[in-house]
């Protein structure tokens, strides 16, 4: 494989933005209530369902990917840990950096500094997350509760590198799919046994669905190029036995958002890994686009583009009106400032390494770099 595939790169700034739009909180609400309020019952329901499984789009595809890229490069490299450390060491920075960052900043910053000044504004806001790391740190890491948010991604992907180090190490690649078919149960088994459902603070769901789908990109990279009537088959399949583990769960759970957003959707797996698949069987597709380009920004935007949203929320949703689709625009415009901002840190020398990963002394990017 080339060091940057097209198609590849072009599905990052697909899968990117899904995570921003997904982050703006009121896009899969707002479905629900337009579905619900205008459409009949048999097709509101997959309605709803299809804004769930926007989750499984964009963060699936980045762990494929990660996963599939290591194991090429652990083909080449014959030193497993020293590839694990170049891989983890600016992922364990990044997450240090964002974390000092996102502790400090209040969510809605602008309005708390116009009401409180720059010095309250932030040192309440610091104040308020150092305590509640205190108090609940595992548990903020493994759900991406505040001030973590989506930086649980970072320390998810490291822990399923390790993994797959380990598999290295110790010679068990032909047990992989035993542990990706037992990550699946395990998942299943804590939403029915001791996760969502039943009262529990520690929920390893968003770890094992990383580890699961870092373990599916790893093991593909081993496999022949895949047709594109597989990668079809998986999108088209996956996304029908989601919709239909969806409309299962819907009355049983009583439509709970909780319970339906943190369900591992076997459906959902399947299709992010056709997504990836048809990447893998396409490596041309987006080849005459801008995505190629504006995919080295990924990275950058993934970490920033909350703290965007912070800042153009309270300015940007109001005018926005409550038109059904003004998360889709609203999105757009938080990924084109995030990538304004990528650029513009990249260029600081001092800072640049809090939006891309250092290039010359690495393989190359499991999400994306900024240059």
């Amino acid at each position: 494989m080339t060091p940057r595939t097209a198609s590849i790169e072009s599905f990052r700034v697909l899968a990117i933005f899904t995570v921003i739009l997904w982050h703006t909180s009121t896009f899969v609400p707002n479905l629900s209530r337009f579905a619900e309020g205008h459409l009949p019952v048999i097709l509101a329901e997959p309605v709803v369902v299809s804004g769930y499984l926007l989750w499984w789009v964009g963060i699936p595809y980045f762990l494929i990917t990660a996963g599939y890229c290591f194991r090429k490069s652990s083909l080449k490299n014959k030193d497993p840990i020293a590839q694990f450390r170049r891989y983890v060491s600016p992922l364990g920075w990044l997450l240090f950096g964002w974390l000092c960052i996102y502790i400090v900043i209040p969510i809605n910053w602008p309005a708390e500094v116009i009401s409180h000044g720059w010095w309250q504004a932030f040192y309440t806001a610091a104040q308020k997350n150092v305590d509640l790391i205190a108090d609940k740190h595992i548990s903020l890491f493994l759900d991406g509760g505040r001030p973590v948010w989506h930086l649980w991604f970072l320390p998810a992907l490291m822990v399923s590198l390790a993994v797959l180090t380990l598999v290295s190490i110790f010679q068990l690649q032909k047990y992989l799919i035993y542990l990706i078919v037992s990550l699946y149960v395990m998942a299943l088994a804590e939403e029915f046994v001791g996760g969502y459902f039943v009262s529990s603070t520690i929920h390893l769901g968003h770890w094992i669905q990383a580890i699961l789908l870092t373990a599916l990109g790893w093991w593909f990279a081993e496999r022949a190029q895949p047709s594109m009537a597989m990668a079809w088959g998986l999108i088209v399949g996956g996304y029908v036995l989601a919709l239909i583990e969806g409309m299962i769960m819907m009355p049983m759970f009583h439509g709970s958002h909780q319970a339906i957003q943190q369900h591992t959707f076997l459906g959902g797996i399947a299709l992010g890994l056709g997504l990836f698949l048809l990447a893998l069987a396409k490596p041309s597709l987006g080849q005459s686009t801008p995505f190629p380009f504006l995919a080295r920004f990924t990275l950058g935007v993934y970490v920033s583009h909350p703290l965007v949203l912070y800042t153009l929320r309270p300015i940007l949703w109001p005018k926005l009106g409550s038109w059904p689709l003004r998360e889709v625009l609203g999105a757009l415009v938080v990924y084109a400032v995030s990538v304004l901002v990528t650029l513009g840190v990249g260029k600081v020398p001092i800072a640049r390494y809090l939006v891309m990963k250092p290039v010359r002394k690495q393989p190359r990017a499991v999400i994306g770099d900024a240059n």
